[in-house]
Parts: structure tokens; sequence; C-alpha cells
């Protein structure tokens, strides 16, 4: 769903699946699911904070176990990850 030039203040937003263009937030709550893509196009975001639930506070939990819990190999491929992502999500490394 795409959401244009509209304010949001002190709420939730919940990001998946949504498309937000020109939009502003300002101490809001984003929970990102992990269910689907979204997008913040050109938005103003002032003290907001990000919480993630479902599958995607489930691929945080699985990235911190293989970095703390697999030696270099885990160290090394969740590196890389964050590598990949600051390089604008080229290929993501494989284990």
């Amino acid at each position: 769903m795409k959401i244009a030039k509209h304010n949001f203040a002190n709420e939730e937003v919940i990001l998946d699946f949504h498309e937000y263009e020109s939009c502003e937030f300002k101490n809001c709550k984003f929970v990102v699911l992990g269910y689907g893509p979204f997008a913040l196009n050109q938005c103003e975001v002032v003290n907001c904070e990000f919480h993630f639930a479902g599958p995607a506070a489930s691929t945080i939990q699985t990235m911190t176990t293989i970095y703390h819990n697999i030696g270099e190999q885990g160290k090394n491929l969740i590196e890389a990850t964050f590598e990949s992502i600051r390089h604008a999500g080229g290929n993501l490394p494989q284990a």
C-alpha cells in the first residue's frame, strides 16, 4: 500500500508491505515483522525507534547465534553480511 504526504506522530507504524513517500514521522515506533518489503522514500524521520518482531526478530536472533556461537566462521559470515548491506545490498555471503 502506498501512502504519500502524510504526517505521523506518536504512533506505531507497521512497515511491512507499505511504501511511504514524502511522509513525516515524529516520535513513532516502526515495527518490522519481516513478512514483506517496505520503503521509506524522501521521508523525514524524527526521534523514531525500530522494533523487530515475528520473522524479522527470528532472523536477528539467528544472526546473533551464528556470530557468537560458531567461532570465526560465524563472525566472518555476519560481518560479510553487514558489508554487503553497506554496499547497497549486493550479493549476500554464503555460509
